[in-house]
């Protein structure tokens, strides 16, 4: 059995999408389909079988605020049906600073029901670390994970305090910013993501080379059985959740 996995990956961006699904299940790597809107997890619900290896989000993506209004009823009715959230979060960013009251509103809400239903979020933070995470603790959510997070490195500490875990990827890895917030991240609340298709997932002429990646972060890390660390972490992360759920 792989002990590989991958927490934050925009399957429904592929065209052959059916194809890399098939893949996670021949090769027993466990993985998180991240959608962007409660519309897309409901047509993935569709698409794939329910599975021991894949998992699919409800998203609703601080990006498309202004372009797609939160469905909320939507999101309501397909709650019970995954375990995971995301990708959610908030973005102030240039881009779509100006849409930051309607971003919180959704997340807000989000962030309620998540909490409630025990889910696992998947977090978009970017530029707005401190309101994500006071949100979550408001919201009494145990169970988050920050999506390539690039904030403050110092901000890693408060993060870590709250009992949350961090997806990092390969884009980070070998970006020197990235590396260091890499490093900051306590080794027991590191996960593995590749946010393809738009990460950097293509090593050694190889597209999507999960194995590598491990490897690469293993080598750069200078840590030995990196695999099964990260097995280990998204294994504690999964007992805590159904244990709360009981």
């Amino acid at each position: 059995m792989s002990n590989l996995s991958d927490m934050h990956v925009h399957v429904d961006y592929f065209k052959n999408f059916k194809q890399m699904y098939d893949s996670f299940e021949i090769n027993k790597i466990y993985a998180l389909f991240v959608t962007n809107l409660p519309e897309i997890f409901q047509k993935c619900k569709y698409e794939f079988p329910d599975s021991k290896y894949v998992k699919v989000g409800l998203g609703y993506n601080p990006q498309l605020v202004e372009k797609y209004k939160f469905n909320k009823k939507l999101f309501d009715a397909m709650l019970p049906l995954t375990k995971y959230v995301g990708e959610v979060g908030l973005d102030y960013s240039k881009e779509f600073a100006h849409t930051k009251l309607e971003q919180q509103e959704a997340f807000d809400y989000i962030c309620s029901e998540s909490a409630k239903a025990k889910k696992i979020m998947s977090i978009h933070s970017r530029g707005a670390d401190e309101d994500v995470l006071r949100m979550l603790i408001d919201n009494k959510v145990e169970f988050a994970v920050f999506h390539w997070f690039s904030g403050n490195k110092e901000f890693v500490y408060k993060i870590v305090e709250e009992g949350y875990y961090f997806s990092v990827n390969y884009s980070m890895l070998v970006s020197k910013k990235g590396f260091e917030i890499i490093k900051t991240i306590p080794i027991d609340r590191l996960l593995i993501e590749t946010d393809a298709p738009f990460g950097k997932t293509s090593i050694k002429g190889v597209r999507y080379n999960l194995a590598e990646i491990y490897t690469q972060f293993s080598k750069k890390l200078d840590v030995n059985q990196f695999e099964n660390i990260i097995y280990t972490n998204l294994s504690r992360l999964l007992s805590k959740q159904i244990d709360s759920s009981k």
